[in-house]
């Protein structure tokens, strides 16, 4: 049975992953979500101003009320730099999907990898998770090394599973992690 808490801080050695709220906009507008290297392979379009931001932070802030709702703002050197969040949650199977997103600027630091590794051991000690999965354009390798250092396991890939913005498909590769596995 999974004992939701919602969105609370989290503190990793260089990191505080904590709610976003509406003085994060203009961060994340010029740290990710503004830049095409950072949104090339996410869901969403590239924002073209700090207004499209403010309008999805609105969005987010008024989810947190649920006590299932998990997104994080990732502060690193007191500075926001992207989002990392536990959604497609299933309360019936306990399990879940984790997604994140960073700012160009500091890949390639081990900040993304740090950040997945406290959100997956709070969603399995505190939350009792039994199942966390992911998924990420076969393209995207770093999304990809993130989580196989975090001790996911592929599973499968969707052959041309999305359009991307480019018009052309893109394979999604599926991992997940079971709670016996993790830290073993």
């Amino acid at each position: 049975m999974l004992t939701h808490k919602g969105t609370i801080t989290l503190t990793t050695p260089r990191l505080t992953l904590r709610r976003i709220t509406p003085g994060d906009t203009q961060a994340m507008y010029e740290n990710w979500a503004s830049d095409n290297k950072t949104t090339r392979f996410m869901s969403w379009d590239t924002h073209e101003s700090a207004d499209v931001t403010r309008k999805e932070i609105s969005k987010w802030v008024s989810e947190y009320e649920k006590p299932d709702f998990y997104l994080w703002v990732i502060e690193y050197d007191n500075t926001a730099i992207g989002t990392i969040s536990l959604h497609e949650i299933s309360d019936r199977n306990e399990k879940c999907e984790i997604g994140y997103c960073i700012g160009s600027k500091w890949w390639n630091k081990g900040i993304m990898t740090e950040a997945a590794a406290e959100v997956i051991r709070f969603a399995f000690e505190e939350i009792n998770f039994h199942r966390i999965c992911a998924l990420f354009d076969k393209e995207n390798i770093g999304s990809g090394r993130v989580i196989q250092k975090n001790g996911m396991k592929q599973e499968g890939l969707l052959r041309e599973n999305v359009v991307r913005r480019d018009g052309t498909y893109g394979d999604m590769a599926y991992y997940a992690i079971l709670k016996k596995e993790w830290k073993t």
